[in-house]
């Protein structure tokens, strides 16, 4: 800000300041009330929950709480909103057995489960749309648990047919339906352009044959019928098992204000395939294309990240533009806005089996509590896409770590940082041996470097100056530039969402495909 003549008086330094703060909080509140739909997404996810969150409130599993877990989530609705979060993916929410963790879908259309009854289902998306926050729904369409046995479906009920013809049922004797005639079995598009292996088979469940529209119109109305409890989104499990049109297809129908896809996590280029075949308006071309399309989750990104825990801070520029889907510019396309970044899920890290034993595969958790954690947030808090944090990261790992996650937060929503923004890859502070970004956003610049100390690289270093420290922690800092440079800010609060009313399946009738 230019210096003021000597006779300015301090009140009006003090009134263009607090001008400049008020213009400030009005842009971050717009900002929070535009649409999504299309880039620049600047929403922060939560993931509500973790592997064992099921395992809450059965007496089976007495350590731990003797509450069901969609009780505990609405009891920390208030803290999830002060964290500034704006989306929470939730666990799957059809019944899936009397123990389950949901991932075996047996009736799409009751809603108690084991994380708790209808009602208190219900109340929880409540409370979380009363609080700002949307309830993102896990949805398990690629296959489906039989009541009982392998194909005895239930609610709603389909037989043979719903289940693709190269499925293991019609060759193990054990299913019980090895003597259904070929014209009774599904009719499953095993190709798709962008997966030359074929779709994937998944070998423990039935794979769901989408193209039978007996199977789409209940799939749809379960959709609606998640809409019409509280959901206003969808993370769609196993995308890499059915073609990716369908995924256009229930989009298009029920218009989600979030959809995301859990792609086969080491096929990166297959994934900007899928995100690009899912888009509800094909016809759109280039860029814009993308503007209508599912996101992703970017596990190149969190491999990539992974390189922080040995200090290799070089890997964090990837090929000169970044890393993952993020840093992806392939055709010239911005992918970036369609990638959501994370550090660590339910089916990565650390989880245990039922009687408190690891699981194998999952002795460790991806980063260790400590500065290992904190800079790979400062990397995913700060850069474009759409972040994801991990539940137990945030309620679980200390007061500490959640408040540099929530001061990460803030100064990504003061700054305006989002899907799209451009970043600046500081080559000085490579040299120096640490990673640097400017990430420019809707309201301001912000800085930040990961690994060593101001000594090896601070914004001053590049020419940067007036600016503020938002966030720092163990061998990484933040800092927001913003016109008049005003004092540190913080983002408002989310405000209330409409809650729909309840209807349940029977009485819902999918538009036209």
């Amino acid at each position: 800000m230019p210096s003021l003549p000597k006779r300015a008086t301090n009140s009006v330094i003090r009134l263009s300041r607090g001008f400049c703060a008020i213009l400030l909080a009005l842009l971050i509140c717009c900002t929070c009330l535009w649409g999504q739909a299309g880039f620049e997404d600047d929403r922060v996810m939560l993931q509500g929950f973790y592997w064992e969150s099921y395992r809450h409130g059965h007496t089976q599993f007495p350590a731990y709480e003797n509450k069901h877990w969609y009780a505990i989530v609405e009891s920390v609705a208030p803290a999830i909103r002060e964290g500034r979060f704006n989306l929470i993916w939730m666990p799957p929410p059809s019944f899936a057995g009397e123990l389950s963790a949901g991932y075996n879908p047996k009736e799409y259309f009751r809603l108690d489960n084991s994380y708790g009854t209808f009602a208190e289902h219900r109340s929880v998306l409540v409370t979380l749309l009363q609080n700002g926050i949307e309830p993102i729904a896990d949805i398990v369409i690629n296959h489906r648990d039989g009541e009982n046995g392998w194909a005895d479906f239930k609610n709603p009920d389909w037989g043979p047919w719903a289940i693709c013809r190269t499925d293991e049922a019609f060759s193990n004797v054990a299913s019980g339906i090895t003597n259904t005639p070929a014209d009774q079995r599904g009719d499953c598009e095993e190709s798709a352009d962008y997966r030359p292996e074929g779709t994937y088979q998944y070998p423990d469940f039935r794979d769901i044959a989408h193209p039978d529209p007996r199977v789409r119109k209940d799939i749809e109305r379960y959709l609606l019928q998640l809409q019409s409890l509280g959901y206003r989104g969808w993370r769609y499990d196993m995308v890499h098992g059915y073609q990716a049109k369908w995924i256009a297809l229930y989009n298009r129908l029920t218009k989600p204000t979030f959809s995301v896809g859990e792609y086969d996590w080491d096929k990166h280029s297959q994934q900007r395939g899928w995100m690009w075949e899912t888009a509800t308006n094909s016809a759109v071309p280039n860029a814009d294309h993308l503007k209508s399309s599912s996101s992703v989750f970017d596990f190149t990104s969190q491999f990539s990240l992974k390189s922080i825990n040995s200090g290799n801070y070089a890997a964090l520029y990837g090929f000169g533009n970044g890393i993952g889907m993020v840093g992806d510019n392939t055709d010239g396309l911005p992918w970036k806005n369609r990638a959501v970044t994370f550090l660590e899920n339910h089916d990565t890290g650390y989880r245990t089996n039922d009687d408190g034993t690891p699981q194998q595969g999952h002795q460790f958790d991806s980063f260790a509590n400590n500065w290992q954690v904190e800079q790979a947030y400062a990397q995913v808090l700060t850069h474009p896409g759409v972040p994801c944090v991990y539940w137990k990261h945030y309620f679980d790992w200390g007061s500490d770590l959640q408040n540099k996650i929530k001061a990460l937060i803030n100064a990504r929503k003061v700054a305006g940082i989002n899907a799209g923004s451009k970043v600046d890859l500081q080559d000085n502070a490579r040299y120096s041996g640490v990673y640097a970004a400017r990430v420019t956003g809707r309201n301001g610049e912000l800085y930040v470097r990961i690994g060593g100390s101001d000594q090896q690289w601070q914004p001053s270093a590049s020419g940067y100056s007036d600016y503020r420290e938002y966030a720092e922690g163990a061998g990484w800092k933040v800092w927001v530039k913003l016109p008049g440079n005003p004092p540190v800010q913080q983002a408002p609060l989310s405000p209330p969402l409409s809650v729909p009313q309840y209807r349940p399946a029977d009485q819902i009738q999918p538009p036209a495909e």
